[in-house]
């Protein structure tokens, strides 16, 4: 549901929030390292800004999911800043504006501790949703800090030893950094502003939380609640294969960009045929806006 839709079950009293921002469809949110760690660093100042809870987040290529506590305002108002921030990043980096509104996103409530639970593992079972691996070696969420019992061991370089200059110019902000949290490879850890403690005591002990990963039939059902339909099959990387083989094969070019704007609805829909794959995922790697191809799909 948008936010501009959104009745909040609590009634101003503090609750938790599934977010998850637009699709883009026609280029990547998160491209290389860089942008990924961007993105994590966003969340943690956006914790220390808002004083929220952050209990798990899931970045992917085109998109991101943050389950949340607090009053809903206060939540709103730190994924709008969260989205601010990566609207900048994409100025700078691919020189483009207005491609992350401010209440560009979904809400929903988490109203029970079975769909706290579930919310959980859908967002973690994102990067096997796209078929990029699974979800506990995935580097761009918070898996690694639940039921981890080395999690404190991992090496980290607290803020408070490095210089305001060098604080600046790695988080790209004048905003204070919490001089506690510490970074590794230019990034927050995650277990200095995931509350994984709280997720923890919701589901109990470690084989009820990788179970519960486990389930099959999860992201169905939780994609059913939230109204979601769309199922990715491939990652980007690997449709991007498939419909070079497609160019080549059926219009003997070696190229998505060699095809003429016919061609390229063709192509769309033989891949959505062939591969099964939806129209924001084809949106985006063949650069054709999602309303033309739902035209034709």
């Amino acid at each position: 549901m948008r936010p501009a839709d959104f009745v909040d079950p609590f009634e101003g009293r503090p609750g938790v929030f599934h977010l998850a921002s637009d699709h883009l469809e026609t280029m990547h949110l998160f491209s290389d390292e860089e942008s990924f760690r961007y993105g994590v660093n966003t969340l943690a100042l956006g914790v220390a800004r808002f004083g929220i809870p952050l209990y798990c987040y899931e970045l992917m290529d085109s998109h991101l999911h943050v389950l949340t506590g607090g009053v809903w305002e206060e939540c709103r108002a730190f994924f709008q800043w969260v989205l601010h921030r990566l609207a900048m990043m994409l100025a700078r980096r691919d020189g483009v504006s207005d491609i992350l509104p401010r209440d560009g996103f979904d809400v929903h409530a988490v109203l029970d501790p079975r769909q706290f639970r579930n919310e959980v593992a859908y967002i973690l079972r994102n990067c096997y949703k796209a078929r990029i691996c699974s979800p506990f070696s995935y580097e761009w969420g918070s898996i690694d800090v639940y039921f981890n019992p080395v999690r404190d061991a991992l090496p980290g370089t607290p803020v408070s030893t490095l210089g305001t200059v060098a604080v600046r110019r790695m988080f790209q902000t004048r905003v204070e950094v919490p001089p506690h949290n510490e970074v590794r490879d230019s990034r927050i850890l995650n277990r200095c502003f995931v509350d994984y403690d709280f997720v923890e005591r919701q589901f109990g002990d470690s084989t009820t939380f990788f179970d519960v990963l486990r389930l099959w039939d999860l992201e169905s059902s939780v994609a059913l609640s939230h109204g979601v339909s769309e199922q990715v099959t491939f990652s980007d990387a690997e449709l991007s294969m498939r419909l070079k083989t497609l160019c080549r094969k059926d219009y003997g070019v070696d190229s998505i960009q060699s095809l003429d704007r016919k061609s390229l609805l063709l192509l769309a829909r033989s891949a959505s045929r062939r591969f099964g794959a939806g129209k924001s995922q084809l949106a985006r790697l063949l650069n054709i806006s999602a309303d033309v191809l739902g035209k034709v799909l």
